[in-house]
């Protein structure tokens, strides 16, 4: 060691260093040489790091390996084992220095070892992963295979791992048969809720039936006429709550779907304002709606989910407002409508925002209700395409809204033949009909309906005595048969009626006062007609179905006029511009209110049905210019009236 020291540095004393003295030179090196080679010697002795030990990696990766709960093994090309971890040795009751060399194939039963062995060639041969799932002795195993390649992208074994999943499997067969349960709970609830509904529905259909017979009478008074409207609101509303049980249940199966239809948006929102009305009055608060002027008349949509959403949150208002007022605003936003309801009730604290969507949560100091009409609301107003919103603070009210793109339609009128009511035995249309009901009380009202127009009709109380009636020789042109009877329902029915007879073109309605009429089999009717009964929709449904055009009590089409014969007396010039200020402002509901109290003196009779048909139409610049010409028309004739005196006095 030594020497190559003192050589060196005489090799650099000699090429580097001559001006200096050789022997001093290589004394200088000969002392360097020497504490070289004393740290050498240190570096030598001192003990090797550990972090770098390879011995010791290797103890890291066999507890590693030897501690998880999975089976690890590495085969090679003729299944020989090279490594197995304990969790594997101790699965087939052997110690891992037995196993090491032994094919592990044959330590497998002959009813497992041909499918394993199958796996393991096809790993060797494709290259690829599988992964399978096996039971041996009563235990469920995860298996992946994967192939163990060389430097040269040669496959020189396979890596086994094993995972035993029995408890997994009998937890998932637990939740398996949890939400079978559940799936039947909801089925058998959802059965229910169609026969609560049914039997609801009946009664109701009754009062609605016979309520819009009564209002074809035309002897009758014009406050019997207001009482029997008032009277099929109410039902129309009673059916919007068994609605929302119903709708509940159809959210949760995801099987809700919109009616997407023309309506006239005019007659909507009287409606809607109507029913408002009712509360109004109920409450004892003010109730105030403005509608936009450039508002179309008939738009396309789902009038009757759209009816559901605002009736909704219109109630929501008056429920939780004590004083103040609720107001009802429709606009033109863009090419959407603006909907929007506020009230000044009690208020939402922010935190409880989130909640208010969810079914069943209502807030903590109110008891009625379901706490299902907000989720509801929601949900449809996003199957419709907007987003119900919300603002709110408490002891100053709420505000709900949201917008849709309702595309501007044309008038019915050409689509459907329906202008108004139809005029009772207006034209016989020799056309026959069938009734299928088994309850009388609903077959009367349907008869009750349509005969008045000239229709033979025949009744059946089951589906049996119905196909017999065809089998005697009455041929409908129309049958309309309810789906939920005894014995023969209205679906086995109509699939009867098809198979005996498809030779006939008769048309086939549903009428029924379950939530079936949106069930897949419905498709096989040609119409579905829910209970109640609508009379407009049946008469609809009469149209299209035997391509009727229905004659109006009007034909021309002209709205009702006074008789020119008839002197019109106005109120006061102070009633007057209040009106003609709330007909400028859209506030229908203060010029109802003073519509009202007009009512108390009958001179004002006629006055009264003019401004009824500009309100009916929401026509608010008509009403504006006929109030104005009314004035103009007061002012001439006292001028008149005052010439006249002056004349007799000279």
């Amino acid at each position: 060691m030594l020497w190559p020291v003192l050589a060196g540095s005489l090799w650099v004393a000699n090429d580097i260093i001559s001006p200096i003295s050789i022997g001093f030179t290589c004394l200088i090196f000969c002392l360097m040489g020497c504490l070289q080679t004393l740290w050498h010697l240190y570096v030598r002795k001192k003990p090797p790091h550990n972090n770098n030990n390879i011995a010791d990696k290797k103890s890291c990766y066999e507890t590693l390996i030897n501690n998880t709960e999975d089976t690890i093994l590495l085969l090679d090309t003729k299944g020989k084992i090279r490594l197995i971890n304990t969790t594997g040795a101790n699965r087939l009751g052997l110690d891992t220095e037995t196993l090491i060399e032994k094919n592990a194939f044959e330590l497998l039963s002959e009813t497992i070892r041909e499918f394993r062995y199958n796996k393991f060639q096809y790993v060797l041969t494709h290259k690829k992963s599988v992964r399978f799932i096996d039971e041996r002795n009563g235990i469920s195993f995860d298996h992946l295979l994967t192939p163990v390649f060389d430097c040269s992208n040669n496959v020189i074994g396979v890596a086994i791992y094993a995972r035993d999943i029995t408890q997994l499997i009998k937890i998932e067969e637990q939740l398996k048969s949890a939400r079978q349960e559940a799936e039947r709970a909801n089925a058998a609830k959802s059965i229910f809720l169609t026969h609560v509904s049914h039997e609801l529905r009946t009664p109701l259909n009754v009062i609605s039936g016979h309520t819009q017979i009564l209002q074809s009478v035309t002897s009758l008074k014009n406050d019997d006429q207001k009482s029997l409207a008032i009277i099929f609101k109410n039902v129309e509303f009673i059916i919007s709550l068994i609605n929302d049980l119903l709708d509940i249940s159809t959210i949760e199966t995801q099987n809700m779907s919109l009616s997407i239809d023309v309506f006239e948006l005019n007659e909507f929102l009287g409606y809607i304002s109507d029913i408002a009305m009712m509360y109004k009055h109920e409450k004892g608060i003010d109730f105030q709606y403005h509608f936009g002027k450039d508002l179309p008349l008939f738009v396309t949509g789902d009038e009757r989910r759209l009816k559901q959403v605002l009736l909704n949150l219109l109630m929501n208002a008056f429920k939780y407002t004590e004083k103040g007022h609720v107001f009802l605003q429709v606009i033109k936003q863009d090419e959407s409508i603006l909907f929007r309801v506020e009230d000044t009730g009690m208020g939402i604290d922010e935190s409880l925002i989130a909640n208010i969507f969810e079914p069943f949560y209502r807030l903590a100091n109110q008891a009625e209700g379901f706490g299902l009409g907000l989720s509801i609301a929601r949900h449809l107003v996003e199957m419709m395409g907007g987003k119900l919103q919300v603002e709110s603070e408490i002891g100053k009210g709420s505000t709900f809204w949201f917008s849709l793109f309702l595309e501007p339609a044309k008038s019915k009128k050409n689509d459907c033949g329906i202008i108004t009511d139809p005029l009772p035995t207006i034209q016989v249309f020799e056309k026959k009909v069938l009734i299928v009901d088994d309850l009388k009380e609903n077959r009367i009202i349907l008869k009750a309906m349509i005969k008045p127009l000239g229709f033979e009709i025949y009744e059946a109380d089951t589906g049996e005595s119905a196909l017999t009636c065809i089998k005697q020789g009455f041929i409908p042109d129309l049958i309309l048969v309810d789906l939920v009877m005894p014995v023969m329902d209205g679906f086995e029915f109509v699939d009867q009626f098809k198979n005996d007879y498809p030779e006939l073109n008769t048309k086939v309605v549903a009428v029924s006062a379950s939530h079936q009429l949106n069930s897949d089999k419905s498709s096989t009717f040609d119409a579905r007609l829910p209970k109640p009964i609508q009379k407009k929709r049946l008469m609809k449904i009469l149209s299209e179905q035997l391509n009727i055009q229905w004659q109006s009590q009007d034909s021309s089409g002209a709205k009702p006029k006074i008789s020119d014969t008839e002197t019109v007396i106005p109120p006061d010039q102070h009633t007057r511009k209040r009106l003609i200020d709330y007909a400028r402002n859209g506030h229908i509901t203060d010029i109802k209110d003073e519509i009202r109290n007009l009512e108390e003196d009958s001179q004002f009779k006629l006055f009264i049905n003019k401004i009824d048909v500009f309100i009916t139409d929401l026509d608010f610049d008509g009403l504006i210019d006929y109030l104005n010409k009314l004035t103009v028309m007061i002012v001439i004739f006292r001028l008149f009236k005052w010439s006249i005196v002056c004349n007799c006095v000279l």
